[in-house]
């Protein structure tokens, strides 16, 4: 962890005491506190001079500086606060009083000391980073450094950039390849470069690797021009003049020649931009070509060119070929392994660096062709992608150590999460911003996508109406990840940085390692439950903790958090369940966000956590006994803090008195009576994601149901809204009054489930500005018939039916124009569907899962509007075999092959 992570969450922590209502500072602490604040304000774009230096210059000192002023900043948060819940926690009282006494002015001393060490520093930290010297020796050489293996995989891309150097030679251009590092760019590259066809075509070719290290741009250019047409240079560095000369000379040799250049593996923007020049040299009859690798996209600015390949990871059966390439040679895989070895090259996920990493330890074992072996090997019980893990760390690692150091944090916590945990970028960011790495504000910004598109560090899965988007469009991810090869870097830098430390085993436990760890991230729960373990965590880092995480496999068996934890901002723990509520999570104040998983009430004291901003509890099993419903208790209304509530299966109750959660901007999972809901805009007026289980009892009139939307229509800031009836009764023939249906108009998503509307009231729906997403379930709107008037859906993207007695559905003209993604499931009496070609330049996708055979067949026949694809997939349960039908149909104006 960098020291702007300290420097953040000191910030962060103190910006909370001196805002905080329940605190009354007593004599000087508040000015003790405003002093250290305004000493660390600087602090962050003095860190970020880093961020402008180049990669090839050595940040060994820097790191080691940069260690010694986190752990000066971490010591007197440490002594602050722990002193404030000292202030705190001395209260007896079932609740904590409306304004609490804290004194700080034992700090003077710790603020005093901090203040100056780091004046001291600042000047020591300039200084390293102005005077870094180079790291080690030049990386760059010349010349084709030649293959001894055939590619594999990858077939796709390299037919692609092949063709377009062959069929567009005639303007010379950039092309680049990126990716993270090993999944293959320079192969790639160099299949390209010795190409038969690529060969022939192009007579003068150049291939320079450049490398993290390079040499001075006149000696790499000299290198290029004498591959190409043995033009030689002195060591002189090229000024204007000198490069003008150049240029014609170069036009002179190389008349009515194709040029091919290859700069692998290129860091500094610097050496590329100055490559620049070759574009400018338009040859007659020839072109120069410049091909360049990298791990970073960003490089891309310099170029003029449009052509970008993110090399992709190999799927599964390229996985698999390349293992047993590496392992076996010409020979085949022996059919007993078979099994295990396609298990092996799946948890490679992909990275042929990886792959042939772990398929040259299998090879050089004496047990290559033992079964038992190789089964250990799949199930990770041997050192084998350990130790693969630590050999390819060397060459990911940089790409790592030269993040800049705001994205390096955030690159660095998504390492606590374990394997196949995809997660959304809304819990990362609130996870950080509770740990006081992230500001609201900053919460907004596009680190991640930053991460995924420029680094190529992040995997992300993409939202339904993403999917046909380029990467730098998309806007928001479902779901992200890291590669398990990057997971490895991460926790081992993390763990050496006290940032995070992971836990699988005992073993892992030992006290040197545990000592100071900020945080605690367990992938097997059972540990809380050892004495041993427990007695570790007490005496080494149960006092340093800001955060403790249970990512193991589901755990039910009972365990304590009772082992002196006080500070701790975070607890993550839905994969361990509590059969009653933990009692001592209440003596941590500090605490910013918790998760449980708990059937058990929750107790009236929970207002004692008044710093909460993040409550998230959800049932072991989701069943209620009928006539003792479970209640969310009234104090909640209390937490003034909280931003985020979602208690399954719980029963909210608006509060008597006059009271707000002005700072709450989601709500979800909760049961409210229509009553109840009512009385909520009043109570929530800032809310941004609403979701509710309305509880209506059977002689309830339904029609009540349009007074909760009449009253939710004045959340101005809703934006998603998801509104299910809980054991919905569908009866036909129901009659609802002629009004309209009010809903808020910044709304973006809309999810309803079993509210039995008729489809005319969908015309207030169909006129939302700002809708993006709808979600139709249970009979949400019921009735065979659904007709559409012109010009309505204008940004609707994606769109839901499931369960529908809809027999015709009709659109007109301007419908639906921005849909990317239609979803019809359960539509058995679903027949006629009218809907014009959608005039969008986006690809479509339309998914069908046990309809009415008549939607595959509009489906089949339905045209896309010009340069669109129509992508269909139709799934079918009815027969004793399921059944699954793919296909693809194409707009005017769309190239395919």
């Amino acid at each position: 962890m960098t020291s702007l992570g300290a420097v953040l969450s000191l910030m962060n922590a103190i910006y909370n005491i001196s805002h905080c209502s329940r605190f009354s500072l007593i004599g000087d602490s508040h000015q003790i506190i405003y002093v250290v604040y305004n000493e660390l304000q600087p602090w962050r774009q003095i860190l970020e001079r880093l961020d402008k230096t180049k990669p090839s210059r050595s940040r060994k000192k820097v790191n080691a500086l940069d260690g010694r002023i986190k752990e000066v900043i971490w010591k007197f948060e440490d002594s602050l606060e722990s002193l404030l819940t000292q202030h705190i926690t001395s209260s007896q009282l079932e609740t904590l009083p409306e304004k609490v006494s804290i004194d700080l002015q034992s700090l003077q001393n710790d603020a005093d000391s901090l203040i100056q060490t780091l004046k001291d520093m600042e000047k020591e930290y300039i200084y390293e980073v102005e005077n870094m010297p180079q790291d080690g020796p030049n990386s760059s050489s010349f010349g084709f450094p030649g293959t001894n293996s055939k590619m594999i995989g990858l077939s796709d891309q390299f037919e692609e950039l092949k063709t377009k150097l062959l069929v567009d030679r005639y303007r010379s251009q950039f092309h680049w390849l990126f990716g993270t590092a090993g999944v293959g760019k320079t192969t790639l590259a160099k299949q390209i470069y010795q190409d038969p066809e690529i060969h022939s075509l192009y007579e003068c070719r150049a291939w320079v690797t450049v490398g993290r290290v390079p040499q001075p741009f006149s000696q790499i250019l000299q290198g290029v021009l004498a591959q190409l047409c043995g033009i030689t240079q002195g060591d002189e560095e090229m000024d204007y003049y000198r490069l003008k000369r150049l240029k014609e000379r170069l036009k002179e040799r190389l008349h009515g020649k194709y040029c091919l250049i290859v700069l692998d593996d290129v860091w500094d923007d610097d050496a590329l931009s100055r490559m620049y020049f070759f574009e400018d040299i338009q040859l007659q009859d020839g072109s120069v070509q410049v091909l360049h690798t990298s791990r970073h996209r960003k490089l891309e600015n310099y170029l003029s060119g449009e052509y970008g390949y993110e090399v992709r990871f190999l799927n599964e059966e390229e996985s698999m070929e390349l293992l047993c390439d590496k392992v076996f040679g010409d020979q085949i895989c022996p059919p007993q392994l078979e099994k295990v070895a396609a298990k092996i090259a799946k948890h490679c996920e992909g990275l042929p660096l990886l792959i042939v990493t772990v398929a040259a330890i299998i090879s050089i074992s004496e047990h290559n062709r033992d079964p038992v072996y190789w089964n250990d090997v799949a199930e990770r019980r041997n050192s084998v992608f350990k130790d693969a893990y630590n050999k390819i760390s060397k060459v990911l690692f940089p790409s790592y150590n030269y993040l800049p150091q705001k994205l390096k944090i955030i690159f660095l916590f998504m390492g606590v999460f374990p394997r196949d945990y995809n997660t959304p970028p809304s819990k990362i960011n609130i996870m950080l911003m509770a740990e006081g790495l992230l500001s609201s504000y900053e919460s907004r910004c596009d680190y991640l996508k930053h991460l995924a598109y420029s680094y190529s560090l992040v995997l992300c899965i993409l939202k339904s109406t993403q999917k046909t988007l380029a990467l730098w469009r998309v806007t928001d991810f479902k779901t992200c990840c890291l590669h398990s090869s990057w997971r490895h870097v991460c926790r081992e830098e993390a763990s050496k940085n006290k940032f995070y430390h992971v836990l699988n085993k005992l073993t892992d436990a030992e006290e040197q390692v545990l000592k100071g760890q900020r945080c605690l991230c367990l992938e097997n729960n059972i540990l809380f439950g050892i004495n041993d373990f427990l007695d570790r965590v007490r005496s080494n880092c149960a006092f340093f903790a800001r955060s403790l995480l249970f990512y193991g496999p589901y755990h039910q068996y009972l365990i304590h958090l009772d082992v002196g934890f006080m500070l701790l901002r975070k607890i993550d723990a839905l994969k361990q369940r509590f059969y009653m509520f933990p009692i001592e999570i209440l003596t941590l104040v500090q605490l910013k966000y918790l998760t449980l998983t708990c059937n058990g009430e929750i107790p009236s004291t929970i207002s004692k956590l008044f710093n909460l901003r993040v409550l998230i509890i959800h049932p072991h099993m989701k069943i209620r006994r009928c006539g003792a419903p479970s209640y969310v208790p009234m104090e909640i209304w209390d937490m003034k803090e909280l931003e985020h509530i979602e208690i399954l299966g719980k029963s909210l109750v608006a509060p008597s008195h006059v009271v707000s959660l002005k700072k709450l901007s989601i709500l979800v999972g909760v049961n409210a009576s229509i009553c109840t809901i009512s009385e909520l805009s009043q109570r929530i007026p800032n809310i941004k994601k609403l979701g509710i289980q309305i509880e209506v009892k059977p002689y309830e009139d339904r029609n009540v149901l349009l007074s909760c939307f009449d009253c939710i229509s004045t959340l101005e800031s809703l934006e998603t809204l998801k509104l299910s009836i809980t054991n919905p009764v569908i009866k036909k023939g129901r009659v609802f009054p002629v009004r309209s249906l009010k809903l808020p108009v910044n709304l973006k998503k809309l999810h309803l489930s079993g509210m039995g509307f008729p489809w005319e009231y969908m015309k207030d729906i169909a006129s939302l500005p700002n809708l993006k997403a709808l979600k139709l379930r249970s009979y949400a709107f019921q009735g065979s018939h659904w007709n559409i008037e012109d010009y309505r859906f204008p940004h609707l993207q994606f769109l839901l039916i499931e369960e529908s007695d809809l027999v015709q559905w009709e659109s007109r003209y301007g419908v639906f124009s921005e849909l990317t993604y239609l979803s019809l499931k359960h539509c058995y009496k679903l027949q006629n569907i009218r809907i014009p070609s959608l005039h969008t330049h986006r690809n479509i996708e339309v998914e069908l899962e046990d309809c009415n055979p008549l939607a595959l067949n509009w489906a089949s026949q339905y045209q896309p509007g010009a340069s669109s694809t129509l992508h269909v997939t139709s799934t079918s349960s009815f027969d004793e075999k399921p059944t699954t039908i793919k296909f693809k149909r194409y707009g005017f104006g769309v190239r395919h092959y």
